[in-house]
């Protein structure tokens, strides 16, 4: 994902790009050969998680176009994502031989490749290279200054065990009659002398289906880790041999043992600045960050393949451009595990949508070093960084956690008026279903009055109840998470359908999320909406979706699911009624929920006549680039491992829509008509004129039945 993104980022600022992979199929972890997973469910408390720009792009497209659900149909829709960019030429099954420096060893002459196919060796010239390889071995081979394992600092050797892993992938397949398995001599490794955790990882593998591909770690003190042959062979002795499973496993074997990519995190390079697990934290924020990362905590001694294991954070964290470039040699930069970071950090990195958003930042960054004539270190700095993340935003690739002030935006200076808006009513005409039985839950709304009298809850109680209730806002730091209790309620309740109501006359300190959590000591299910507009969610304890992470942050989560549809809410009514979806939030410089919706959404329609959004200058401006940001559910979660795409398209995603300028002599024209648009950022280049007044018409959706708009830009 880091290769494919640096690739696809750099060909489309203009620079001709060679991506050479020493496998013979795209997708590297993510790939046949590796089938790490793609994603984490419930690896971040923000619900909004969903990255943009060129992971997106990829994810779409993967749901689209791989309609078998397979290793080897990702493989060939990468590959064709990758051929409709012109300045990209792939050289699959390409091996790095050697790299060769100038005289003054501070930079990058060439490259020898050698094609394991036939034999021939390449040598690539360029300007810039960027190191996507696993675990840096192209840097190592080039010399850059780094960090072999522990921390070169002595008094950070002991924050952490020095543990080395190797991993291998098996695929056991079933036969009609019994099938004994008898160890060679020469296999010496004992499987019981692995890691706890190792060893729960298969269990946990096995207990999905016995049948199919499981990954096999090995994780210990001892350098002498066992090769992927004696490490399959290893386990295989203990399953059919001495484990629990050897009787039900009789008629199995294994078809065949695929030897996994380095799995051993070993180099790390020296930037201009070393991230560390501070850093990791969410509070810590950079002038320089050109990517951010929802990664969830992975520990030293955690299986890199393992779903489980995992600790969620409160927040995303950034990745300052500082850390994706060599401190030495000039003209190499980095996307993966081995850019400038502590060892535990570099653990992290693994995580394919961070991989993606860091291979697009630098992909972008190389590209400019070559047309503008500066080094990486330059655009890091005060006076060029501003703009190098301008334009990555340009893009949808999201830089910090929060978006950068627009002053060119002409939309700012507009009045924004919209056909319709969404009201809180309409939250009692959304489809509903019962939702989980649940001892408790947590109710997330969005608050913009300056106090809350009343909340009303449509709930389903199975007997006569106690239901405590307590009000809850955001936490300062991070909205997201439930902060500071502001009151707290008590109902009895009956067994039936119906609605509680808790009387608050709460003051509101920060408008934003807000949090209603309801505990009763029997079961309850609350009346689900579907569809519901963006920032009403109904989160459930952890426990219920057997999510295996811990999450120091909340007990509770969404319900983790991997199709691109809006979330689940409870049936609710405040007073005073809320209003976030106004036509004003299309300026603002949000183009994802933070600490509200940050986006318009219209009343439900069937499109009869289109919803439109207008934008009034009191004074004539000049138009020609002109930027959609459309929502494209960011709440869902990418299947872990290839799957049958259920939905290709995000529902709320826009579909059709026109375009229309009002001129200068109070003619409207017609400009842009788009019928079956796919993407969640569109750019239009208009023809300069001066114009009084622009009118966008949303014609249709991908299903859902209103228009949702995060942004409108508009430049000069």
């Amino acid at each position: 994902m880091n290769g494919i993104s640096a690739a696809v980022s750099a060909a489309r600022e203009g620079a001709i790009t060679h991506l050479v992979d020493p496998l013979d199929e795209l997708g590297g972890r993510i790939g046949i050969t590796g089938q790490f997973p793609l994603d984490f469910p419930a690896s971040c408390n923000d619900p909004f998680f969903r990255e943009s720009g060129i992971f997106e792009e990829i994810i779409g497209t993967l749901r689209k176009e791989n309609i078998e659900g397979t290793y080897t149909g990702q493989a060939r829709v990468l590959l064709s994502f990758l051929k409709k960019e012109s300045n990209i030429k792939v050289m699959l099954g390409q091996q790095c031989l050697d790299v060769t420096l100038n005289p003054s060893n501070d930079r990058i002459d060439s490259c020898t490749t050698i094609n394991r196919f036939d034999g021939s060796q390449y040598v690539h010239r360029a300007e810039y290279f960027i190191d996507c390889s696993e675990m840096g071995g192209f840097s190592k081979l080039a010399g850059a200054p780094g960090e072999v394992r522990t921390p070169s600092n002595p008094s950070q050797n002991n924050l952490q065990r020095d543990l080395h892993k190797s991993a291998v992938l098996i695929e056991v397949d079933a036969s009609a009659e019994n099938i004994p398995f008898k160890c060679p001599e020469w296999i010496t490794t004992r499987w019981e002398n692995n890691l706890t955790t190792s060893k729960i990882s298969l269990m946990e593998s096995l207990g999905i289906n016995l049948c199919g591909f499981h990954h096999l770690e090995w994780i210990g003190e001892d350098p002498k880790t066992p090769d992927p042959i004696e490490l399959g062979w290893s386990a295989w002795d203990f399953i059919k041999n001495r484990s629990e499973l050897k009787d039900i496993t009789r008629k199995l074997f294994i078809r065949r043992i695929i030897a996994v990519q380095n799995v051993d995190p070993a180099f790390r390079g020296v930037g201009d600045y070393l991230v560390s697990e501070k850093d990791l934290s969410g509070t810590n924020s950079f002038v320089d960050s050109v990517a951010v990362s929802r990664s969830p905590h992975i520990m030293a001694d955690s299986p890199i393949f393992s779903l489980s294991n995992r600790i969620s954070r409160s927040d995303h964290f950034e990745i300052p451009l500082r850390s994706l470039y060599s401190q030495k040699i000039k003209n190499l930069l980095w996307a993966g595990t081995h850019v400038s970071c502590d060892a535990q950090v570099s653990l992290c990195l693994s995580h394919p949508p961070t991989l993606s958003q860091m291979g697009t930042a630098v992909g972008h960054c190389a590209a400019k070093c070559i047309s503008e004539k500066r080094l990486p270190r330059t655009l890091a700095k005060e006076g060029h960084i501003e703009k190098l993340r301008r334009e990555l935003e340009g893009k949808n690739h999201r830089t910090g956690k929060f978006s950068l002030e627009d002053e060119r935006d002409l939309t700012t200076r507009a009045k924004v008026t919209a056909s319709t808006t969404w009201q809180e009513k309409n939250l009692l005409s959304l489809s509903k279903d019962p939702g989980i039985q649940t001892n408790a839950c947590l109710i997330q709304f969005p608050v913009t009055s300056g106090h809350i009298e009343t909340i009303r809850v449509f709930i389903i109680c199975n007997e006569n109840q106690r239901i405590d209730a307590r009000l809850l806002q955001g936490a300062r730091q991070n909205p997201h998470i439930p902060g500071p209790c502001l009151e707290t309620a008590i109902i009895e309740t009956q067994s039936g359908n119906q609605w509680i109501e808790f009387t608050f006359q709460t003051p509101v300190h920060q408008k934003g999320w807000h949090f209603l959590e309801l505990c009763s000591n029997h079961s309850f299910q609350v009346q689900e909406g579907l569809n519901a507009p963006v920032g009403y969610i109904v989160q459930y304890p952890r426990n219920i979706f057997g999510l295996s992470g811990e999450n120091p942050y909340s007990e509770y989560c969404v319900q983790p699911f991997q199709s691109p549809q809006p979330h689940r809410c409870a049936i609710m009514e405040i007073t005073p009624s809320q209003k976030p979806y106004d036509a004003v939030e299309i300026v603002s410089k949000n183009v994802r929920p933070y600490s509200l919706p940050g986006l318009w959404i219209s009343q439900p329609t069937q499109f009869t006549y289109p919803e439109f959004l207008e934008f009034h200058w009191s004074d004539p401006v000049s138009i020609s680039r002109l930027d959609l940001f459309f929502d494209p559910c960011f709440g869902y979660s990418s299947p872990p491992f290839p799957t049958v795409p259920q939905d290709v398209f995000a529902t709320a995603l826009v579909r059709g829509y026109r375009i229309y300028l009002t001129m200068e002599d109070r003619k409207s024209k017609l400009v842009e008509e788009v019928s079956n648009n796919e993407s969640a950022h569109r750019i239009h280049h208009l023809t300069s004129s001066k114009i009084k007044s622009l009118e966008i018409e949303i014609l249709s959706t991908h299903g859902l039945d209103r228009a949702q708009v995060f942004r409108v830009a508009a430049y000069e």
